[in-house]
C-alpha cells in the first residue's frame, strides 16, 4: 500500500527516544458519555483541563505530560440502527473522539468480534495513517509511557513494527493451550458449529488491549481469515486470524506485554516504581483516573493504593 512505501522510505530505525504513531479504539457505548467524559483524561487530556472543557488544540497539548503524545483514541461505538443521538452527534463535535461503527452493541453471539472487526476495516478505510492499531475495553488503564517503552524494545525497527501482534499473551504454553467453552451459559461461549478446533491457538487477552502493527491488520483483512473464521469469542477470533497469516507464511512479530487478565487476583498495592502493569483491567472509571494521575506524576515512590480501595 503506499502508506506502506512511505513507511519503508524513511530510516528503518526509529529514534532512540522516539514512540511509533498508534490509533486506539477505545470500546464504548452510545450512553456511556460520563465514563468517556472522565476517561478522556487517560486518553486525550491532563488534570489541569480535566473538566471536559478544554478546547481540543489544548488537551492534545496536555497529552505530551502522557508520554507517547502521538497516540490517537477514539472512542468506538455501534450506530446499530445507524440513528445518530443529538447528544452524540453534539459530543463528537466538542471533542472529535468518536469512532461510530455499522455494527450492533453485546458481547454474545460474535456481536463483540464484528464489532472489532469493524473498528479495524474503519481504521483501514477512514484514512488512518498511524503505525500501529490498538483494540482495547474502557475499563483499562494504561500506562502509556512504559507501554511505549515497551514497543520500542520489542520492535525497534518498522518491520518489527509493522509486523507486531502485542498484549497479555494466553495460551502460549503448548502444555496449557485455551480451550473452548462449550457451556451455554458461559459468556465465552464457542459452539462447536462456529469453531469445531479442541483448542484456541495462542491469542492475545481481550480486554486489557492488544496491539496489531499496520502491516499485520492489512494482511488479516486481506487474507479473508475474518470472514472464515467469526467466531463469538472476540480476541480468540483475532488470535486464529493472526494464526491463518502465520499458516500462509506471514512473518508475526509477539510481544507479550505485563498486564492483568481481568479475572484474577492482581497485586494493586506498594509503590508507583514498584507496579507491575502496564495494562491493568476491569477498573471503574474513577480507578483509571486516579492511576493516570499517578503516570502523568511518574513519582516512583507516589504509593498506588489509594486508587484501588473498595477494589475486590
Amino acid at each position: 500500500t503506499s502508506q506502506a512505501v512511505i513507511l519503508h522510505r524513511r530510516d528503518l530505525m526509529l529514534g532512540p527516544s522516539e514512540c511509533p504513531s498508534m490509533f486506539v479504539a477505545v470500546f464504548s457505548r452510545k450512553d456511556d458519555a460520563k465514563r468517556r467524559a472522565v476517561l478522556r483524561k487517560l486518553w486525550v487530556n491532563d488534570a489541569s483541563v480535566f473538566d471536559g472543557t478544554g478546547p481540543v488544540d489544548v488537551m492534545y497539548k496536555q497529552a505530551q505530560k502522557q508520554g507517547w503524545p502521538t497516540i490517537q483514541a477514539n472512542f468506538a461505538i455501534c450506530r446499530g440502527d445507524g440513528e445518530v443521538p443529538k447528544s452524540l452527534q453534539e459530543e463528537e463535535d466538542t471533542y472529535s473522539d468518536l469512532l461510530l461503527l455499522d455494527c450492533d452493541e453485546g458481547y454474545g453471539d460474535g456481536t463483540l468480534t464484528r464489532k472489532t472487526l469493524a473498528a479495524m476495516q474503519a481504521f483501514r478505510d477512514a484514512g488512518f495513517q498511524q503505525q500501529l492499531f490498538m483494540k482495547i475495553d474502557d475499563d483499562t488503564f494504561v500506562a502509556r509511557r512504559r507501554l511505549c517503552a515497551a514497543v520500542q524494545q520489542s520492535a525497534p525497527d518498522l518491520r518489527s513494527l509493522e509486523t507486531s501482534y502485542m498484549g497479555v499473551v494466553t495460551g502460549g504454553d503448548p502444555e496449557k493451550p485455551a480451550i473452548p467453552h462449550r457451556e451455554r451459559s458461559s459468556q465465552f461461549f464457542e459452539p462447536p458449529a462456529v469453531y469445531p478446533n479442541a483448542t484456541y491457538p495462542p491469542s492475545m487477552e481481550g480486554g486489557p488491549g492488544y496491539i496489531l502493527g499496520r502491516g499485520l491488520l492489512q494482511r488479516v483483512l486481506e487474507s479473508g481469515a475474518p470472514q472464515r473464521h467469526m467466531l463469538w469469542v472476540e480476541d480468540k477470533a483475532v488470535g486464529v486470524w493472526v494464526h491463518d497469516v502465520e499458516e500462509s507464511g506471514g512473518n508475526v512479530n509477539w510481544v507479550n506485554v505485563a498486564g492483568t487478565d481481568g479475572y484474577s487476583r492482581w497485586r494493586d498495592h506498594g509503590t508507583w516504581g514498584e507496579y507491575p502493569y502496564v495494562l491493568r483491567h476491569h477498573l471503574t472509571e474513577e480507578q483509571v483516573a486516579c492511576m493516570t494521575a499517578i503516570a502523568i506524576e511518574d513519582n516512583p515512590n507516589r504509593p498506588v493504593d489509594g486508587c484501588f480501595k473498595g477494589l475486590g
